[in-house]
């Protein structure tokens, strides 16, 4: 275990990672940080400041300036940047100027802090630069990566508050990142005991948040040197949802608590980004331009393992931009129309990249199974929030309208109820009338691209849809789904027993039917506005929620991109009510035989052996996907 951490310790980077760390891990071990990294503010040599009791039982001031990796002599005294100038400005200007009046009396300890060791070639330079500078009152460590592999090892992850069962997990995790499947069942148990075993001490609680965030940052450092972070990626999704389950009582408090409770859940969503930037940024999204470039990357012989994957990008891709709207809008309750302005140029860099992804990659435009309205949905959200992209959405819907209905009428892979993998390689297994009935039993796909073709006035799509719904889909039940007063309880951790659906949401001609069903609904079902990361202002919170647990996204989160667009238009959105002869719709439970395997996402481990096959039809059927999900097979 040791071993394992020390790795990792040598592998992070200074800034945003070794120092992110470090706060945590002195809280851990009784100190009181007084001072954390920033950016963009003179520091003086002082990355993180600490008040303590030191070995001797004294208390002391513990300075800490951190360098990653391996101490070299580059590193010691070559540049701005180097260990020896960063100790030179804590001896004249902080400790003279900075150290706060309260702690001015106390002895001071400037700890040399890396991730790795100390080479040979500069050892006798440190050794005498500490000689030369100890006195009385200041004294020098050196906490190389082995101090802090035994710290974090004899601290967070000790025995005695993490078990030798949970201790193997978090191994095996790190062991098998290059298999996402059997790292994410290691990591899964992981964070399910830490949590279903949580305390209601607000302080155990913070506790098993940042062994949470530790163990990823781990298992993110070691899947980082094997150049394979979707394991990271999933775990952080699960480890996100988790941490706002043990900790949204506290957030938002002004007490010390509370404060703590915010700084570490902060430090998940950025470790969060970081593993997606590491992913997407660095990785995917710089191929985006490229005509097939992504789909090709994929390398599996079933057009379903391509359409599968490039959604569930889609739906990643998009909740990262719906963050950036998050920190754009001010900790609304719900996605805003963002504003011209500084914020808004990070939100069209990634909208563009996206826009660019579903063009160059025509897979993106015939989904193959209704379920994947959730990752539609993300992405429409995203590019609702700015106005530049409204005519992208008009588009993407006018094509997945107009392809779902030739892909049906010519008996080919239009969008089905049916979640499992094994039905949907096979799929359409019949060109019968029975088969097709069957398989579009329902839909939230078709209702959710009426719903915005009304707002976007894309009267073209509506008619599309309504001309599939009365000829060819009289039998699909359009859905929408809702949060309600179960959801709070059962939506972070993944219980599917909660929410509701609005039925027969039918759309007409030269209305606005859709629209008005839907507010009708928001309007009578007022729980969305009761869910703790509602309140405190963390919608992407229940967005990353139903993307991880495969919901679709609620048309509550949507009413006031739509309030904006009518403003800019000087239209009323949902003034046209149903005629009175129009079946009425509908609310109830959702009946878990027939909706949530419609919606349940499907997933498997990569094809690797179906490029050995030579047979085509035996290589399709044992083709495995990789998107998100659980493993699912009828």
């Amino acid at each position: 275990m040791r071993l394992m951490i020390r790795e990792y310790l040598a592998s992070l980077r200074e800034r945003g990672e070794l120092d992110a760390i470090l706060p945590d891990l002195l809280t851990e071990m009784g100190y009181r940080v007084f001072s954390r990294p920033s950016v963009g503010t003179r520091q003086h040599g002082v990355d993180i400041g600490a008040v303590g009791h030191d070995t001797d039982g004294q208390e002391k001031v513990f300075l800490f300036s951190v360098k990653a990796g391996n101490l070299t002599r580059q590193d010691w005294n070559v540049g701005q940047q180097a260990l020896k100038p960063s100790l030179d400005e804590i001896l004249h200007v902080y400790l003279r100027a900075r150290l706060p009046i309260e702690h001015a009396q106390l002895p001071v300890v400037v700890c040399l802090t890396f991730g790795g060791g100390i080479d040979e070639s500069v050892r006798s330079d440190v050794e005498g630069y500490i000689d030369f500078n100890s006195n009385d009152r200041v004294s020098f460590r050196q906490w190389d990566g082995d101090h802090l592999a035994a710290l974090i090892d004899e601290g967070p992850l000790r025995e005695g508050l993490m078990s030798g069962d949970l201790r193997g997990h978090l191994r095996k995790a790190v062991a098998m990142v290059e298999e996402p499947e059997v790292a994410m069942s290691h990591f899964g148990q992981l964070i399910r005991v830490l949590t279903d075993e949580a305390k209601p001490k607000s302080a155990d609680r913070l506790r098993r948040v940042r062994q949470m965030t530790l163990s990823l940052w781990i298992m993110f450092g070691w899947a980082r040197e094997a150049e394979n972070v979707e394991a990271p990626y999933r775990a952080s999704e699960i480890a996100l949802l988790h941490t706002w389950q043990l900790l949204k009582q506290d957030i938002g408090k002004t007490t010390q608590a509370g404060e703590a409770a915010g700084l570490a859940f902060n430090a998940l969503v950025e470790l969060h980004h970081a593993i997606w930037g590491e992913l997407y940024a660095k990785a995917i999204l710089p191929h985006a331009d490229t005509q097939h470039g992504i789909s090709s990357a994929i390398r599996s012989m079933s057009a379903v393992d391509v359409n599968l994957k490039l959604f569930d990008m889609v739906g990643r891709i998009a909740l990262r931009g719906l963050w950036l709207v998050w920190l754009a809008s001010d900790f609304a309750k719900a996605p805003q129309l963002v504003s011209d302005g500084d914020q808004a140029d990070a939100i069209d860099e990634l909208a563009l990249q996206l826009v660019a992804l579903i063009r160059n990659n025509p897979a993106l435009l015939t989904p193959i199974a209704d379920w994947q309205a959730i990752d539609i949905g993300l992405a429409i959200t995203f590019l609702a929030c700015r106005k530049p992209f409204h005519d992208a959405i008009g588009q993407w819907a006018d094509s997945l309208s107009d392809k779902a209905w030739f892909a049906y009428r010519t008996h080919g892979a239009y969008p089905t109820r049916h979640a499992s993998y094994w039905y949907l390689v096979s799929h359409p297994a019949s060109s019968s009338d029975e088969y097709r009935q069957e398989s579009t039993e329902g839909s939230v796909l078709y209702p959710m691209l009426a719903f915005w073709a009304e707002a976007l006035k894309r009267e073209d799509v509506l008619d599309r849809i309504v001309d599939f719904k009365n000829e060819d889909l009289p039998h699909c039940n359009f859905q929408m789904f809702l949060l309600d007063q179960d959801s709070e309880a059962q939506l972070y951790l993944g219980d599917d027993r909660h929410g509701s659906v609005l039925c027969d949401v039918t759309p007409k001609k030269g209305e606005t039917r859709t629209l008005f069903m839907a507010r009708r609904e928001c309007e009578a079902i007022t729980d969305y506005d009761r869910l703790s990361a509602v309140e405190l202002g963390h919608w992407p919170i229940v967005l990353t929620a139903c993307r991880l647990h495969r919901m679709p996204v609620p048309p509550q989160l949507w009413l006031d991109i739509i309030d904006a667009v009518a403003k800019d238009d000087d239209r009323p959105v949902s003034a046209t009510p149903p005629p009175l002869s129009a079946p009425q719709p509908t609310r109830s439970p959702i009946p878990r035989r027939r909706w949530r395997p419609m919606l349940r996402a499907s997933t498997s481990r990569p094809a690797v052996a179906a490029a050995a096959l030579d047979d085509h039809e035996i290589a399709r059927a044992c083709s495995m996907h990789i998107a998100l999900g659980y493993a699912q097979v009828d």
